[in-house]
This record gives C-alpha cells, sequence and structure tokens, in this order.
C-alpha cells in the first residue's frame, strides 16, 4: 500500500488519502515537484525592481507546490478487465476536456511491479479542486434552498452541454452529490469521469454501479445511456439536495421518485424536476440545452404523460411470477425457477466463467464419455463392414439404437425435472455471495464467493424473454432465463437495493 510522503513517478509527492475500495482503486492529494507555486509573483509584476529581492527571500522559505490528485488502479488478478478498461477511457477522454469546471488531465503513467511488491499500478494525474463535495456538505446537515438549487442546475446543465455536443458527445453517467465539487471559488465542478461513456466506445454491455442506486436511470440497466440519462441523474441529485433524502427511499412501487416539498418551492420548479426524474425517457427533456431553456424561461412542457409504470401501483403485490423473495436488513434470499437446460449443462460442466475460458479436465472427461459411447459401437460397425460379417454389423447398430435411446431418454428426464423441479437460490448477506442449484428439494451445486466481488447488476434480452445476471470478478451468475420484462426489472431493482 502508499503511504504518505512517497513520490510516484519521481514526481508526485502523496500527502493525504482522498479515498479508496476493495477492488484496487485509491485517490491522493499529491504535490506535483515539477510544478513550484512562487509566491511572489503578483509581488514582482507589481514591484520588477525589487525581484532580485523576492528571489532571495523565496530561498529561505519552504518550497509550494502544485496540488494535484492521483488516482490510482491496481492491476492484479482480482481485477475484471473492464475495470482496467473503463480507467483507459477515463484518462483518454479527460485528455479531449477543456472546460474551466472540469479538472484538468495531467498524466498517465505505469508504476512497475517491480517497485510495488509485484503488483503493477497505473496512475491517472488531474487537476485538484480545492472545496468539499455536496455529499459531505448534505452529511454535514446542511440544506439547499431552491435558489440555490436553481444555481447548481445551471451551472451543471452548461458543463452537460459542453459534454453532449463534443464530437463524439462524452456522457458521464454518474452523477450524484459525491461528484459534484463546491469549490472555494463557490463555482461547481463536475468530477470522477470513472464511467464515462463516448460515442466511439458503446458496448452491448450493460452498466451499473454498486454504490449509486437511486441516481441511475433503468435504461442504463441495459446498457442504453443517453444524454437524458445524465439529466435524469442531476434531477435524482437536486432532488437529494432539496429533501436531504436519498433518492433511494423516494421511489414509489412504479420507481418514480416522489417527494414533498411541504410548499417551500416552485410548482414549476417541482413540475421540472419530475420531468428530468420521468421513468420514460420519451417523456423527460431529451437534451441538456432543452432542460436549461425551460428551467429559465419556467416554461415547463405540459405533455401527455402516460401512466409511469413498469408495475401498475395497484398491481405491483399481484406481478405473476414464481419468483420468491425474502428481504431483511440482514440477508436476502430469492428463489427463482432455473432454465430447463440447466441441470445438463452442469452435468457436462458447460459453465461461463470470466477468468478461464478454456477447456480443463473437468470439461473435458463428460464430453469424451459421451461422445465414446458412440464412439465404440460405431468402430465395431466398421469393423464388421470390413470383416463382411452381418451379424457382427447388426450387432453394432443395436448396441448404438440401444446407447441411443438410453440417452435421449434420460435427456428428456432430465428435462422433464428440470422444468418441474429446477430452482435457482440466491443468498445474500452481509458478507457473502451465495448461488445454489437445486432440484427437487436437493442441493447439486453451490457457488460461494465475497459480496465485495459483485460488479453489478445486469438485465440481459433473449428475444422476448429477459435473464438477470449478477456479474464478479470471477464469475456470471444466471438468475432464471424466462422472465418478463416487469420480473427482470422488479428483480434487478431489488436486488441492487438491497445491496446499498
Amino acid at each position: 500500500m502508499f503511504q504518505v510522503g512517497d513520490i510516484l513517478f519521481q514526481r508526485y509527492q502523496l500527502l493525504k488519502s482522498l479515498g479508496k475500495t476493495a477492488i484496487g482503486h485509491q485517490t491522493w492529494l499529491a504535490d506535483d515537484l515539477f510544478s513550484p507555486i512562487d509566491l511572489y509573483a503578483d509581488s514582482k509584476k507589481q514591484l520588477p525592481w525589487l525581484k532580485w529581492f523576492y528571489n532571495f527571500e523565496q530561498l529561505f522559505r519552504p518550497k509550494v507546490y502544485e496540488k494535484v490528485t492521483v488516482k490510482l488502479l491496481a492491476f492484479n488478478p482480482q481485477l475484471s478487465w473492464e475495470q482496467f478498461k473503463l480507467f483507459e477511457r477515463e484518462a483518454k477522454v479527460l485528455q479531449g476536456l477543456d472546460h474551466p469546471f472540469i479538472p484538468c488531465y495531467r498524466n498517465y503513467f505505469e508504476i512497475s511491479e517491480k517497485v510495488r511488491n509485484g503488483v503493477s499500478w497505473f496512475g491517472l494525474v488531474e487537476d485538484y479542486i480545492p472545496g468539499e463535495s455536496l455529499e459531505d456538505l448534505l452529511e454535514q446537515g446542511k440544506r439547499f434552498s431552491e435558489g440555490e438549487i436553481r444555481k447548481i442546475a445551471i451551472k451543471v446543465l452548461k458543463i452537460l452541454i459542453y459534454l453532449h455536443e463534443l464530437n463524439p458527445p462524452v456522457l458521464h453517467r454518474d452523477i450524484k452529490p459525491s461528484n459534484l465539487i463546491l469549490g472555494e471559488d463557490n463555482n461547481i465542478y463536475l468530477v470522477d469521469f470513472g464511467a464515462v461513456q463516448d460515442q466511439n466506445s458503446v458496448t452491448n454491455i450493460s452498466f451499473t454501479v454498486v454504490g449509486t442506486s437511486g441516481y441511475t436511470p433503468l435504461e442504463q440497466f441495459w446498457g442504453k445511456a443517453v444524454f437524458s440519462s445524465d439529466l435524469y441523474a442531476l434531477g435524482a441529485t437536486l432532488i437529494h439536495l432539496l429533501t436531504g433524502i436519498s433518492p433511494t427511499d423516494l421511489h414509489n412501487q412504479d420507481y418514480q421518485i416522489e417527494f414533498e416539498d411541504e410548499g417551500k418551492i416552485n410548482p414549476a420548479f417541482k413540475s421540472w424536476l419530475t420531468t428530468l426524474t420521468e421513468i420514460y425517457i420519451s417523456q423527460r427533456y431529451q437534451t441538456a440545452r432543452d432542460a436549461l431553456k425551460a428551467l429559465k424561461t419556467g416554461e415547463i412542457a405540459q405533455k401527455n404523460r402516460k401512466k409511469n409504470s413498469l408495475v401498475k401501483s395497484n398491481q405491483k403485490n399481484q406481478l405473476k411470477t414464481k419468483i420468491k423473495l425474502n428481504k431483511t436488513d440482514k440477508s436476502l434470499q430469492v428463489v427463482i425457477p432455473s432454465s430447463q437446460l440447466r441441470l445438463i449443462k452442469k452435468i457436462l460442466k458447460l459453465e461461463t466463467h470470466l477468468i478461464n475460458q478454456n477447456l480443463n479436465l473437468s470439461n473435458v472427461i463428460p464430453l469424451m464419455t459421451v461422445s465414446g459411447l458412440f464412439f465404440i459401437p460405431f468402430s465395431l460397425i466398421v469393423t464388421g463392414i470390413m470383416l463382411q460379417d452381418p451379424s457382427f454389423i447388426m450387432a453394432s447398430l443395436e448396441i448404438m439404437g440401444g446407447i441411443s435411446f438410453m440417452i435421449i431418454f434420460l435427456v428428456l428426464f432430465l428435462y422433464i425435472i428440470s422444468i418441474t423441479g429446477s430452482k435457482t437460490c440466491l443468498v445474500l448477506d452481509k458478507e457473502t455471495l451465495k448461488i445454489q442449484e437445486k432440484i427437487l428439494g436437493f442441493e447439486y451445486n453451490e457457488e460461494q464467493e465475497s459480496k465485495n466481488n459483485i460488479l453489478g447488476i445486469f438485465i440481459h434480452k433473449l428475444l422476448h424473454r429477459y435473464n438477470v445476471t449478477i456479474n464478479t470478478r470471477k464469475m456470471i451468475y444466471q438468475l432464471g432465463n424466462k422472465l418478463t420484462e416487469q420480473e427482470a426489472l422488479w428483480l434487478a431493482k431489488e436486488i441492487e437495493d438491497w445491496l446499498n
């Protein structure tokens, strides 16, 4: 681990830890030893004939350096490739940004594994923004007035206009109070581009960050973030500032953010906030420029809104589902019907792994056994043909037919049992994630690992049905594969809310 006083890349001296996570991320305040500050610069301009005196005076004073933020990422076996690509993407995107209220990119470097006990580290250096995050201010008990929130909204919208109108456009995808800094100059700065996405890097992988539930719109579950996704996150952030309550605790049964203003804000402003945080993309402002215009003019578009319900409120508890969910403060238990072919895949060890995609001995033996059952009688038939012995050939065909019938019967039997009695059980507690596969109440497989390994909850569309997965650093755990859209959204949201 790094310590205060360490000098990285022969240039950046660490001063104070600003944060770290269990997955190899650290953020530090540091001095840039290559950028000393001239404390007498203004005096030299005003009194140039005394420049020699100020230079002499400065020799006897401790040197002061420009402050920077150093973000570090450990490249170790526990790090997923996606995390490293996001870190690289952040560095690449920041190089192309030039905005007074976005930290300026300074450097990107690697620390050799020979220097840090066999682990390579990558560093990203940005300007340091002195000030406090809006999250820190909320935790200190500060409550923002409507006027203050309007000013914050205008400043952030101007930053989003800049980002969204770049070529290619840049989506921040993680706007929340902790990523908005109220600087000492009273300006608002947008920081932490670790989840940034530009149009050239869009993939089919969904994006969900465990820990920011409430600010992320539902379309990001599908990996389909758009301009108005950042607007939703901004709206959720502004509502948090207004109420002092996390958006996670303000969702109604339809996942729409509802809040009480006790008559303290203008109804038009409340309508504007509600429009920002609509569930349906079509009901939000489509661009930051549209949202800014509406805020400044007070012209809140009156739309024929369809009811905001993924599952209607009065039918939420009547949702037809075979999923059983039991949630407490200490644990979450979900029982869901497994795929009909799940048991067969387990028998043949056809499982999706993130780390090792190669066939190993445990994969090969079952496949060779099944292949051998057919290969042996086939070899006997060929032998019979070569010997021109019809009885030998017929006996071999009978053996092959019997084996084929046995295998087909066994597969059908397993398929029927899977339909009627195969279940996947998810058990989450404060420390562990456990996935159990059961059939007719008997457990035939179990996977278990630390809850801290969870990277995100993902939804995938399979033709007209949906699948929910939990992705960790080691595995992709599948929870059903024939869910309705309502079931998938409900299940993913329930799991993410409990994790947070």
